[in-house]
């Protein structure tokens, strides 16, 4: 058994805050701030999988989108393999953004109730490995369904 307490975590939040402005008067400025996020830190390690759970309103969706960099962080901060995501180049974050994936509560804002489960697996592959061939698209999905104690029919 490997020892993860010596092991870089794969990502570790510290102290991230993530408020959005709440705009008034005449010429819109800003008169107060939600604190969707106020301050949260944690590390996630390598081959884990992880979700977040809290009462609705706590902020898991924003956390989630922070870490995608969907929405700007206010303070503290996001590392990826050791790297600071603020300071990512524009190269960097796409290889970034392909090795992630968030998928959020509402499960008809995440999957497509229209699409079968084989062309939801494989939408991910059109977009990101357009160099694969068809056949290599189709095995890959079957070896992903089949790791997942699914037939490859779906």
């Amino acid at each position: 058994m490997i020892d993860t307490s010596a092991v870089e975590p794969l990502f570790s939040v510290c102290d991230l805050k993530v408020y959005f402005p709440v705009k008034g008067g005449v010429i819109q400025h800003t008169v107060d701030v939600v604190k969707a996020v106020d301050g949260i830190s944690f590390d996630i390690p390598r081959g884990k999988t992880v979700g977040l759970v809290g009462e609705s309103g706590s902020g898991k969706t924003t956390t989630g989108r922070a870490i995608a960099r969907l929405v700007p962080i206010t303070a503290g901060s996001v590392h990826y393999e050791g790297r600071d995501l603020a300071t990512l180049s524009r190269c960097d974050f796409f290889a970034y953004r392909k090795k992630i994936q968030v998928i959020f509560q509402d499960p008809f804002g995440s999957l497509n109730p229209r699409m079968t489960v084989y062309s939801i697996i494989a939408e991910p592959l059109d977009i990101h490995f357009k160099d694969w061939s068809k056949s290599q698209k189709q095995a890959r999905v079957a070896d992903l369904l089949e790791q997942v104690g699914l037939s490859p029919e779906f």
